[in-house]
């Protein structure tokens, strides 16, 4: 009695063991910004409510620092299913579908709103179905909303498009990053931003341009200075999910996922605001200059990325018509 006893035992202690096992799940998610950044502290809070809200069935366990490769190493390698996630620019989407590259049009968007018209447009949700279906990336979250992107410089800041005419300028190896880059008429280089402080340092490219929350974490004032306030983007952060992995956890766990990634968004934005102005006021003790960026030069800016349409529709980076949709949305 005693033996059958124990074997009925141990089994149902084993099939309830498998099935514990079953309900865990377990993420591997990964960024490219120091430990210091705000995009890295808001990830791991991510991370965290995930696993608190789920009760643990979904635990995220998030690398920093491109530990896991560069952006597009990353998101590459979500679709193929090799990685779970990656919390990083909402343009890194376009190593798989080109047209997510269209955020990285320079002085595309007038605004912040204008360009949240697009985020919220039939055009936008086009490309993340398309993500989705064709290359098993779910897109969680875009609420995390980062400051418009800056000129940095070494000897001054930007007054008009010829003080950058031919520069060389650093440039995140993505397409319409690049084409963006040459249509304002820098010379653009392709640099990791892993490897960008050093690159720019050995004087590999003169200039480079930020996400304003950045600037202070990845230290590239200390090699270029002058801060243009060009807006040149107005930039945001997603929460990627290999949708394979997305599918595999309960309707419950996928709505909690859901949700923390727009709350961790929220969070993220809190942070970018209580940093901004101690953080700018700490570089100007250390002698950077900021400059803004008149409204009349933005749209000479605009004008001459304007003249470039044909060149990205012909190279499938901008969709025929997209810029006269986009530019309506005003």
């Amino acid at each position: 009695m005693f033996s059958k006893g124990f074997s009925l035992s141990l089994v149902s202690a084993l099939a309830l063991s498998a099935s514990v096992a079953q309900a865990q799940t377990t993420w591997t998610f990964g960024g490219i910004n120091p430990p210091n950044a705000p995009v890295t502290i808001a990830s791991k809070k991510f991370a965290e409510l995930v696993g608190e809200r789920t009760e643990g069935r979904v635990t995220i366990d998030f690398y920093e620092g491109s530990q896991l490769g560069n952006g597009p190493a990353q998101i590459e390698a979500m679709a193929m299913g090799a990685q779970e996630g990656y919390i990083s620019s909402g343009s890194n989407a376009s190593n798989l579908v080109k047209e997510f590259g269209i955020v990285d049009i320079p002085f595309v968007f007038e605004s912040q709103d204008h360009f949240l018209k697009f985020m919220e447009s039939d055009l936008a949700q086009g490309l993340k179905d398309e993500l989705r279906d064709d290359y098993n990336v779910r897109i969680l979250a875009t609420n995390w909303f980062r400051l418009p992107r800056v000129f940095l410089t070494k000897e001054s800041c930007v007054t008009s498009p010829a003080d950058i005419e031919g520069k060389r300028a650093r440039s995140p190896n993505l397409p319409m990053f690049v084409a963006g880059w040459e249509s304002i008429g820098t010379v653009p280089v392709t640099m990791a931003y892993g490897e960008t402080y050093m690159g720019l340092s050995q004087g590999v490219a003169d200039m480079a341009e930020s996400a304003g929350e950045q600037i202070y974490s990845s230290k590239f004032y200390e090699v270029l200075p002058y801060v243009t306030d060009a807006q040149m983007m107005y930039p945001q952060n997603s929460v990627y999910v290999a949708e394979s992995a997305f599918q595999s956890i309960s309707e419950e766990d996928q709505a909690i996922v859901i949700q923390a990634a727009e709350d961790a968004g929220d969070y993220f934005v809190e942070l970018v605001t209580a940093e901004t102005a101690p953080n700018k006021a700490a570089m100007e003790a250390e002698g950077v200059t900021f400059c803004d960026l008149p409204a009349d030069v933005r749209a000479e800016f605009s004008a001459k990325v304007s003249e470039s349409v044909p060149e990205f529709e012909a190279e499938g980076l901008l969709p025929e018509g997209w810029w006269a949709e986009i530019q309506a949305m005003k």
